[in-house]
């Protein structure tokens, strides 16, 4: 084995001190990257990371501010709905009225009421179905015009389960009409909740 002596290094040959140079370079190097770059480049990572998420997150939000103004108007107009939903309900005060007004109509169109009698309340969160069981004989131009009207009505009214039969006479123009009319009684808050801002 070979002494070496430090002494003699600065008369060693270039490549000799080159070589020892590069080694010295290396060894600082990896030093310096695990004492300083590899805990600085883990942090740099995950800043890259947070900022990524930050810029999507304001994406969103920028999306969400230039969506607001189309938002209010349909909220706007939302409620303008509702509200016009809720007036054509009627009042506890009104049914009673409304059961009339079905009985004047009939009785417009020449038709004759077998049964025309509110049905118990079917109750609910906020609003209660009204059911009305209506029978009636009539003709079928008439039954037609009396639906129509009833649909045309300014206080809600929807018909369903329609059974429509003809007479036992085979010759009697009278069409037998069972029906289902259903209204509905606001039960709960008078105007509905606004989005939060």
């Amino acid at each position: 084995m070979m002494d070496w002596d430090w002494r003699r290094l600065p008369f060693a040959p270039l490549w000799v001190k080159l070589s020892l140079w590069g080694i010295v370079i290396m060894v600082l190097g990896s030093v310096a990257w695990v004492g300083i770059v590899q805990p600085n480049h883990a942090a740099l990572l995950q800043a890259q990371e947070h900022t990524s998420q930050l810029k999507t997150r304001y994406r969103q939000r920028a999306y969400e501010v230039a969506a607001l103004p189309d938002v209010d108007e349909q909220l706007v107009a939302l409620n303008q709905q509702y509200t016009q939903l809720i007036a054509q309900l009627p009042e506890e005060e009104e049914l009673a009225g409304l059961l009339a007004g079905v009985n004047e109509v009939g009785m417009r169109h020449q038709l004759q009421f077998e049964t025309l009698a509110w049905q118990p309340r079917i109750h609910g969160s906020w609003l209660d179905a009204i059911p009305m069981n209506i029978v009636l004989q009539g003709q079928y131009q008439d039954i037609g015009a009396f639906s129509a009207d009833i649909a045309a009505m300014t206080r809600l009214v929807s018909l369903q389960d329609f059974v429509l039969t003809r007479e036992t006479e085979r010759s009697s123009p009278l069409l037998r009409l069972s029906v289902s009319a259903t209204t509905y009684r606001f039960t709960g808050r008078t105007t509905p909740k606004k989005h939060a801002q």
